[in-house]
């Protein structure tokens, strides 16, 4: 018996089959030298014979009526629906083992996705960015980026800065040296030699789907630092054995890395609200969310606390796959 599957599906099982992150399902087309066979041969000696004159057909044009003018003062009525503050609809499909697939998509072009970069990316970070702009495309995701600053919380405060000048609801930074998980777990193990013996169950969850759907307003994926043996990069280290793991399970912290961090806009709009003192008087009232709080702290944790200060805890998904680029990925 044939088991029937979605056209969703059908494209998720293509992808996850091939090494290709933007495999599709399509038509093949013939080889341009393949031998076309001649048809017979087309009489036109009519074309010889003098022409009859017809006389032109008149075509009679259907005029629309003009849609109706609303008079001022009256306004339409709307029916009001209840909007959840964070809650953004998630729409997943999934394959026949019920795991989901790299294809989500959510409700309004609410996702901005940041890219900080001092001088060269990975390629694979690249990569992987390009896929996840093909999946949801333009109507629901935009991109924007800070190059060749060699401070990092000069570059997150622009894109930050960026982020708010529009009406997107979720910002999510991808560092230069981070590989997120998109969904496809045959592309990821060809790539990084770190997933190649990891389970595919972990590697078929999606770094948008996963964060978005957590319904936090600040949480970041789980990994570990650029070195052998490095911690992992949130303020509870007891947590590492179940990263290792990729535990499905969100855990509140104080602070949790800027390298794959997902923010909603009332964070940065509370901590305006709260720290008034970080407006800086000399580049166009811009805020400096992600300064430093001492030489002895770092951006990540400065905002973190800052966030926490504010009303919005710090989360962390143990259960993410994500890879950090050094001397090999971890």
């Amino acid at each position: 018996m044939e088991v029937k599957v979605s056209p969703d599906e059908k494209i998720t099982l293509n992808a996850l089959d091939s090494t290709d992150p933007f495999a599709r399902q399509g038509k093949s087309s013939k080889p341009l030298n393949q031998h076309i066979p001649k048809g017979p041969k087309r009489d036109f000696s009519h074309y010889d014979e003098p022409m009859e004159k017809k006389e032109p057909e008149v075509k009679k044009i259907e005029v629309e009526e003009e849609p109706k003018v609303q008079k001022r003062g009256r306004k339409p009525k709307v029916e009001e629906k209840e909007v959840e503050e964070y809650n953004n609809p998630v729409i997943d499909s999934r394959n026949q083992d019920g795991m989901p697939s790299y294809r989500c998509e959510f409700a309004g072009r609410d996702i901005f996705v940041g890219f900080p970069c001092y001088k060269t990316t990975n390629p694979v970070t690249a990569f992987a960015l390009i896929a996840m702009a093909l999946d949801f495309g333009k109507d629901k995701i935009r991109f924007d980026m800070s190059i060749g600053d060699a401070m990092i919380y000069h570059s997150r405060n622009k894109i930050a800065q960026k982020f708010l000048e529009t009406d997107a609801k979720w910002l999510l930074m991808i560092d230069d040296d981070i590989i997120p998980c998109i969904g496809r777990p045959a592309w990821m193990k060809s790539t990084v030699a770190s997933a190649r013996n990891m389970p595919d169950a972990p590697l078929q969850r999606h770094v948008l789907q996963r964060l978005i759907g957590a319904n936090k307003t600040l949480i970041g994926g789980a990994y570990f630092g650029r070195q052998e043996g490095g911690p992992l990069m949130c303020s509870d280290r007891s947590l590492e054995p179940k990263a290792r793991a990729y535990q499905d399970e969100i855990a509140p912290v104080d602070w949790v890395a800027t390298g794959c961090m997902l923010v909603h806009r009332k964070v940065f709009q509370d901590i305006e609200e709260k720290y008034p003192e970080l407006k800086s008087p000399i580049a166009n009232g811009e805020f400096d969310y992600f300064h430093p709080i001492n030489s002895a702290t770092g951006e990540d944790v400065s905002f973190c606390k800052r966030a926490k200060q504010a009303g919005h805890q710090p989360h962390i998904d143990l259960g993410l796959p994500v890879f950090h680029v050094g001397y090999k990925t971890y």
